[in-house]
């Protein structure tokens, strides 16, 4: 079992990516393109690409998974308006908390 940050009631924070540069390259090295997807199902990764514990920018330890394609488009509409309503900016420290 991978050890990732940012599990609510850790210290281990997640901090805001805004670069979306940096966002595309956390994408592309948990879910390359070339990486095959079903039908109806998208690569979702953990830690997120908005991130900078993210793929790419984290020093490699992420996670990821093919889910339903419209949980995940969802659930990225839901992040960004977490970091929207919460007012995350570049850096700010912030945990998950998964129900």
């Amino acid at each position: 079992m991978k050890n990732l940050p940012g599990k609510h009631g850790t210290t281990r924070y997640l901090t805001r990516l805004i670069d979306q540069k940096r966002q595309v390259a956390n994408r592309n090295t948990a879910c390359p393109p070339s990486l095959p997807r079903p039908a109806l199902l998208s690569c979702d990764e953990y830690p997120f690409a908005s991130t900078w514990q993210g793929a790419s920018t984290g020093g490699g330890n992420y996670s990821r998974r093919m889910i339903d394609a419209k949980q995940n488009s969802a659930g990225g509409g839901a992040l960004g308006g977490f970091y929207l309503y919460n007012r995350i900016i570049e850096s700010d420290k912030f945990l998950v908390w998964i129900k």
